[in-house]
């Protein structure tokens, strides 16, 4: 029978059982004989000879048995911790290969003497049945095969992991990488897909965007722009459904005309590409307000005048930032002193060194334990916010600032100057003597803290809207916000000039859909506006019933004259009852207490199964799913800066594309399956609650911060100099701003602007206009209606009754 290789280095002895002999390790053996002077030469592997003892029993015994099978044999041989010093190389290596699983006993198809037993009576050994096999083949753990449905799943996981990882496609090209799978599965080199196979078949496999059929509400899109890293042009395509956003694709626009008429036959063209492909409808479309982008989005409102053409909010806060440093000079000199400041410090290591010590030295002298140095930020060009962050952190320092200046004054100058001599080491001094003097510049500080009170509010306005969920409602509490704040500024210039710049930023919005957002707000309705908004119910129904018909205006809306005024005077009707808190709106104010739900999409769906209420609560969700930011697009520039690195510039713009999408499912897979740890938002403000004064405006003031935490590579604000050239840009933004607004005043939707002072202000009274004829008498004629429909809905006055005042302050 075949005999395991390892019987050459061990003797056998007599049978242990049935089936098993004892063995004794030829290497202790003759070591033991040595001792002794016999020799070996009469030793055989005969057991009978060994009963007869022609075998040195005594040695044998001496040594000691070993069961006489393969794992008895690799202890003995191996050991746990020391092995056999008297084994052979030979027998060390066999015993090693058969551990690893590289080998087995049967490999080498020895052949092993049969022993005959001396005693005849003795029972013969019993055989062993063999296990069934299907195949007749075994394979060890690492040596298996893959099957074609593993090969499949394999060549999956690895587009998935390339992807996720950002790593380049030729990552299972890699001779490392070829090796260390081949040491998890001898047979995974053979089914490694190659770079050509996982940037073509497998990429394009799993494409599969995951766009609801027309959401909660319908769709919309934004659209964005930016410079690749080979110079070319592109814009992004995303859509927002159930207020999460989805790349669509990415175009190349670099030969494309940025003109008003270019941009809206493209705007116009994507538009239709989507509807066509996904089988959407797009109510919204959002882009930023730049020249060629505002007139086309001017221009295809005139061809569309179906579709809500918003500005992107985001990038007008930025504008507001602008506007603030452009009217207060004395603001931009104290940031730009508090940026020289900061890149002081973070520019000469010594100097810093000391204020570190200044901070050690005071948490010391505090009490504290733990101590912490905290670092000195530094402002990001295109993340607007951390200019705040960054002064707030610089003013959280001034009592180490101030300590190391009064005690080590000498010192930091010393350690500015260094070993500079001649005309570098005055101009170094006078550097240090002119930091420090601001450091003990008490006017400075005094204005610092001024600058962070003001630029909060805004800095929050563009936190809150860079979520792909910021309502129209919340962009218009946003900017009312703001409006508040500024209009209690000491500083009588920044006032007005705030104000003003304010009021003309929500002149150019389309007010109809921002207004009518936050009074189908269940939660709102007219209780945040002021007590001179002259905001009535009629005034407020006819605005309904405007923007119903503009957005119910599409081409393809298959409703007859007879039944749209059908639904306008449901609309209408459900408008009055929702205002009046009647019919099936009069439990509405229990709900939050009732469900402690907020989701204003989930109060209107509710609604949706009522006939008669049916086509408001569908008119309702879409209004309240516009989203009028493009931070979807901004995340899609972040990440196709991952795809496209400076070292693989060379990646075509439809495998970018690709690569982008599946990145962002997996992200959001990873997200639900709980696999990555979702990072909590920066807490960069004390108190939000008190910060803005408009009536239940700290619900927006959650989960703030909505960056994405991949982007990378962003330029500095390093220096007063990178500060002054912020702050030109900021301004020449503001201005091609201005001019597009003064070029455009005719062109506005047809609504009658109602400003930010009449809205949320209290001191200023409306004038009284005598509403025309024709609007008269459409009034009277709702009022009979409504009154013969349903006697209870409205008042016998034709007037909502309202509780009190209050319901308006």
């Amino acid at each position: 029978m075949a005999e395991n290789p390892l019987w050459d280095y061990f003797w056998h002895g007599a049978k242990q059982n049935s089936s098993m002999y004892m063995s004794y390790c030829k290497g202790c053996v003759a070591v033991e004989l040595q001792k002794t002077g016999a020799t070996a030469s009469t030793l055989t592997q005969d057991t009978a000879a060994f009963k007869a003892g022609e075998i040195d029993v005594k040695a044998c015994q001496a040594v000691g048995n070993t069961r006489g099978e393969k794992h008895a044999w690799i202890a003995h041989i191996l050991g746990g911790k020391t092995p056999c010093p008297n084994a052979s190389a030979e027998a060390r290596a066999e015993a090693t290969l058969q551990k690893t699983g590289s080998g087995s006993g049967s490999s080498q198809k020895r052949q092993r003497t049969e022993f005959t037993p001396a005693d005849a009576s003795e029972p013969p050994p019993k055989k062993k049945q063999a296990q069934s096999t299907l195949t007749g083949l075994t394979f060890r753990r690492n040596n298996m095969p893959f099957g074609a449905d593993e090969k499949a799943a394999f060549q999956k996981q690895a587009l998935r992991s390339v992807v996720s990882s950002g790593a380049p496609l030729k990552l299972f090209e890699d001779p490392e990488v070829k090796i260390l799978l081949g040491m998890l599965r001898t047979t995974a080199p053979g089914v490694i897909p190659t770079a050509k196979v996982v940037g073509g078949r497998l990429l394009q496999g799993e494409l599969g965007i995951k766009i609801s059929e027309g959401g909660r509400g319908g769709g919309g899109g934004g659209t964005d722009g930016w410079k690749g890293n080979n110079r070319e042009s592109i814009n992004g395509l995303c859509a927002n459904v159930d207020f999460k956003a989805y790349l669509l694709e990415l175009i190349n626009v670099t030969a494309e005309n940025k003109d008003g008429p270019s941009q809206c036959d493209h705007f116009a063209e994507m538009i239709d590409r989507v509807e066509f492909k996904y089988g959407c409808i797009v109510i919204y479309f959002t882009t930023d307000a730049d020249g060629g982008s505002k007139k086309g989005r001017t221009i295809l409102g005139k061809k569309r005048p179906w579709l809500i053409l918003p500005s992107c909010w985001a990038h007008q806060f930025q504008l507001i930032l602008g506007d603030y440093f452009k009217v207060n000079d004395a603001a931009a000199i104290i940031a730009e002193d508090a940026t020289g400041l900061i890149a002081w410090i973070n520019n000469h290591s010594k100097v810093r060194v000391i204020f570190n010590e200044a901070q050690r030295t005071i948490q010391v002298s505090n009490g504290i334990v733990k101590i912490i140095i905290l670092a000195y930020l530094v402002a990001n060009i295109t993340r607007w916010t951390t200019h705040y962050v960054a002064f707030v952190r610089l003013f959280l320092l001034r009592e180490a600032l101030e300590f190391a200046v009064l005690q080590n004054r000498p010192a930091i100058i010393a350690a500015q100057v260094g070993a500079a001599t001649s005309t570098e080491a005055v101009r170094l001094k006078e550097d240090a003597e002119r930091f420090c003097g601001l450091i003990r510049d008490q006017t400075f500080w005094e204005g610092l803290e001024t600058v962070l009170g003001d630029l909060e509010p805004i800095c929050l306005g563009t936190n809150i809207n860079q979520k792909d969920s910021t309502r129209l409602d919340q962009v218009l509490l946003t900017i009312a916000g703001i409006y508040l704040r500024f209009a209690e500024h000491p500083e009588k210039e920044v006032r007005v000039s705030m104000l003003k710049r304010l009021e003309k930023r929500w002149k150019d919005c389309d007010q109809s859909v921002f207004l009518l957002a936050l009074i189908l707000n269940p939660f709102e309705k007219l209780s945040c506006f002021g007590p001179n908004a002259n905001l009535n119910q009629i005034k407020c129904r006819n605005m309904l019933l405007m923007v119903y018909r503009r957005v119910r205006s599409r081409p393809d809306n298959e409703d007859t004259p007879a039944q749209r005024d059908v639904k306008e005077k449901a609309v209408s009707k459900a408008f009055m009852q929702y205002l009046a808190g009647t019919g099936d709106f009069a439990d509405l104010n229990d709900w939050e207490e009732m469900s402690g739900n907020t989701d204003l999409i989930q109060v209107w769906e509710a609604l949706v199964d009522s006939a008669h209420l049916a086509e408001l609560s569908k008119f309702a969700v879409e209004i309240l799913s516009i989203v009028a930011n493009q931070a979807g697009c901004e995340r899609t520039f972040s990440r196709t800066k991952i795809e496209q690195s400076d070292r693989r510039n060379r990646l075509g713009l439809a495998k970018i594309d690709k690569r982008v999408k599946i990145r962002a499912e997996l992200r959001a897979e990873h997200a639900r399956q709980g696999l990555v740890k979702s990072r909590e938002g920066r807490k960069n403000h004390k108190s939000t609650a008190a910060l803005l004064s408009v009536p239940r405006y700290r619900d927006l003031l959650e989960d703030q911060d909505d960056e994405d935490e991949t982007e990378r590579g962003r330029a500095l604000v390093s220096s007063a100099e990178g500060w002054r050239l912020q702050l030109a840009e900021w301004i020449a933004d503001a201005k091609s701003a201005e001019t597009a607004e003064r070029a455009e005043a005719a062109e506005r939707p047809k609504w009658a602007p109602i400003t930010l002072a009449l809205l949320f202000g209290g001191a200023e009274k409306p004038r009284a206009r005598k509403p025309s004829a024709r609007v008269m008498e459409e009034e009277e004629m709702l009022m009979q209606a409504l009154a013969d429909e349903e006697e209870d809905a409205i008042p016998d006055d034709g007037a909502i009754e309202v509780n009190s005042d209050e319901e308006y302050s």
